[in-house]
């Protein structure tokens, strides 16, 4: 048995693998249309007959002690970018938007994430200059755990307490995207490129940055002459914030739909949610066993009791050994909680697959659980890996709990 004192890593080892491998970096109120009397519809290079798109409303401060926290960090040899302001909100705006509808979708009352504002309105930003050159973050050679490592530590004596916050910080400091939850603290802490200020991948107006993601016109990647399709720069960079957030969330990776779910390479697609033609199918989401993790959240929750500080108990095993070409797993779960169980997900990792969410359950508020349950894996089990599973589970005031098995597969 696990229980999760400390934090829950979005992915084992360190490195947000999937986020990484999707997004091609390497180390180094609901939607409105567009289209009004005062903005005119906003078209993609070359497309004049496209239809007007949807523009996530304007953040609010929704007054919740839970909140997503801003962060800029830029070693003492790197420039701040120019606009990263106007960026940040731009950016927010778009994930904002994703996680409030997505939840509506499926049915909980929640408005969303909160995040921290100035005294005048504006969202707040914390830009820490770091006492170090790049390299001392990243290593020589690079190495994703010391860029996460020291820059978390750095950040941590900064700013001093993070209870109750969602840390997210855009890093000059070198190419990463990984989370880090603190579920005791209610807490996280993620770390992603501070590239995406760039101007070929965020605009300074959220119009802008939505019409970017249907843009066919190419842009330079940051290391080199390489080009892509702006659309794909755009998409990917901001999707993998929502992504990595999803990590602190209590969300596991799943590649059962990669296409379209956002903890996959789903974002690649976002710009489908914003084009009004396919927004109402919901083709980028989240799975209905994550988005049930996230509203138990105290970050998207709308009803917690804040005096529960208790996470939930965890313990499972396998019934027996997976084998060569199994469909299906067994596991006997025994959770409990003070208050009450909200949901599981069970996540897989090898067996010739990579991070597919196979199992999700809706615990009803009940205080203990204690069942047999069988998974079916997204394809048969292979023999040139062994399997990790995952399980995380959050009570009704969105304590978070996880734990891990490992397991050689027999032969058929």
């Amino acid at each position: 048995m696990i229980h999760i004192s400390t934090l829950i890593r979005g992915s084992h080892p360190l490195v947000d693998t999937m986020a990484l491998i999707c997004a091609g970096w390497l180390l180094c109120g609901g939607p409105r249309p567009l289209a009004t009397a005062a903005s005119p519809a906003c078209k993609p290079e070359g497309e004049s007959d496209s239809p007007s798109y949807l523009i996530p409303p304007k953040l609010e401060n929704l007054g919740r002690d839970y909140k997503v926290r801003l962060i800029y960090f830029v070693p003492n040899d790197r420039e701040v970018k120019k606009n990263y302001r106007e960026k940040l909100e731009v950016l927010m705006r778009v994930v904002a938007d994703i996680y409030r509808r997505d939840l509506k979708s499926k049915g909980y009352q929640s408005r969303g994430l909160d995040f921290e504002f100035e005294e005048d309105g504006r969202l707040k930003v914390y830009l820490i200059q770091g006492r170090q050159p790049a390299v001392f973050y990243s290593g020589k050679p690079a190495s994703v755990d010391r860029l996460f490592r020291t820059q978390h530590a750095e950040i941590s004596e900064a700013l001093g307490d993070m209870k109750n916050r969602a840390c997210l910080v855009f890093s000059e400091a070198g190419g990463i995207a990984e989370a880090m939850p603190i579920p005791h603290l209610y807490s996280g802490f993620a770390v992603v490129s501070g590239d995406v200020f760039r101007d070929e991948v965020t605009a300074s107006t959220v119009e802008e940055q939505v019409r970017s993601f249907f843009a066919v016109a190419p842009v330079r990647k940051v290391d080199g002459t390489e080009a892509e399709p702006r659309s794909r720069a755009a998409q990917i960079s901001n999707g993998v914030l929502i992504h990595e957030l999803g990590h602190i969330f209590g969300m596991l990776h799943d590649t059962s739909e990669p296409n379209r779910d956002i903890m996959a390479s789903g974002y690649h697609n976002l710009g489908k949610m914003f084009d009004p033609q396919t927004a109402g199918q919901f083709p980028v989401r989240f799975s209905p066993a994550h988005a049930r993790m996230a509203s138990a959240s105290r970050f998207l929750s709308e009803s917690f009791d804040a005096s529960d500080h208790e996470p939930p108990t965890i313990e499972f095993k396998l019934v027996r050994q997976p084998k060569v070409g199994d469909t299906q797993v067994e596991f006997a779960i025994k959770a409990t909680d003070n208050q009450g169980l909200k949901a599981l997900v069970c996540m897989q990792r090898g067996g010739e697959w990579i991070d597919a969410l196979i199992g999700g359950m809706d615990l009803d508020g009940d205080k203990s659980f204690d069942k047999t349950v069988r998974f079916s894996c997204p394809r048969p089990i292979g023999a040139s890996q062994p399997v990790h599973y995952w399980i995380n589970v959050v009570d009704v005031n969105g304590n978070l709990s996880q734990a891990i098995q490992k397991s050689d597969v027999a032969p058929k």
